[in-house]
């Protein structure tokens, strides 16, 4: 025991000095980790991670029916991703398949939509439907547009229900005012509206940095809004454009305000009966301009000339 004493009074102060380098190693293995957890780049989400993981304040509503994230396995996400691999394909067949009646005019919708090589990022969001197994759906997705190398963020509105043999198929919106109503009424929703927004946002950033897909999209809307138009008295000439010269109106029901005069134009929000707007032009084709505020935002669109009437004094 004094040998002990003795040889570890000799040898103390090395390994004292021993114990505070492995002390030192210590501290210094975990300040690297430190360092580099803080200083390291974190890894980047595509842009259109924000549609598919943010919620709003303004979709913090007290609905019962609220907008839900479909997961990746469900049939409703699976069955809109079949829908758009053979809308870029043209598989008809399958659009046929997937469909409770797959009619001319959704065809020619399709052809429409030739320029559109693939649908990317698909996120599927889904509101209850007017009866059970029916789904309001709104369908997200990144539009890669031939000759465009930006994507273009973009907003879809799909009604699915369940057929007689139990599966999910696409159906009519229109098959009745009753749903019509019901799907209009359920756009008024600030979860819609705010994901609505999000979409736009995302479309313009992406115009911002991509002249060719700002210059499509203009050319788009060129396109569905060219002819003759009228002026608020019914004379064919220029349009209204000012806001001196716009004629305030108010819908008459709820109606989607697009952001091209076509029913499958993507939608900018939408309006409520009594609800007032500035007509900027009205077209020949059924259709007016229009802009109002909404929230504090300037929302501008086309919405359909039938549903709006003048203003009651």
């Amino acid at each position: 025991m004094d040998n002990f004493r003795e040889w570890l009074s000799d040898n103390l102060r090395y390994i004292l000095l021993g114990l505070a380098v492995i002390l030192l190693l210590i501290i210094a293995f975990f300040a690297i980790k430190l360092v580099r957890g803080i200083g390291s780049p974190k890894t980047s989400e595509p842009e259109t991670q924000a549609i598919t993981e943010t919620v709003t304040e303004a979709a913090k509503d007290d609905s019962e029916n609220k907008l839900v994230k479909e997961t990746a396995d469900s049939e409703l996400q699976q069955l809109v991703e079949q829908y758009y691999t053979a809308v870029a394909a043209q598989d008809y067949d399958t659009l046929q398949s997937i469909s409770e009646s797959f009619t001319d005019e959704d065809k020619k919708k399709v052809e429409n939509a030739s320029s559109i090589e693939s649908y990317n990022n698909i996120v599927v969001y889904s509101k209850k439907g007017l009866t059970d197994g029916t789904y309001i759906v709104y369908a997200y997705c990144d539009a890669k547009i031939t000759g465009i190398e930006t994507t273009a963020p973009r907003l879809e509105e799909l009604y699915v229900l369940t057929n007689a043999d139990g599966k999910l198929v696409f159906g009519d919106a229109d098959s009745s005012q009753e749903l019509q109503d019901y799907v209009l009424k359920m756009q008024t929703d600030a979860d819609v509206q705010a994901l609505v927004k999000d979409v736009n946002g995302l479309l313009d950033t992406a115009m911002e940095k991509d002249a060719d897909l700002a210059a499509y999209v203009e050319a788009q809307k060129n396109s569905q809004n060219s002819g003759s138009t009228t002026t608020g008295d019914g004379d064919t000439g220029e349009a209204a454009t000012g806001s001196d010269t716009a004629t305030t109106m108010q819908a008459t029901t709820g109606v989607n305000v697009r952001a091209e005069a076509s029913e499958n134009a993507a939608i900018n929000g939408s309006l409520y009966a009594g609800m007032q707007v500035e007509v900027l032009e009205n077209l020949d084709n059924g259709w007016s301009h229009i802009r109002y505020t909404a929230d504090g935002t300037t929302i501008e669109g086309y919405a359909m000339t039938q549903y709006l009437e003048a203003v009651q004094n």
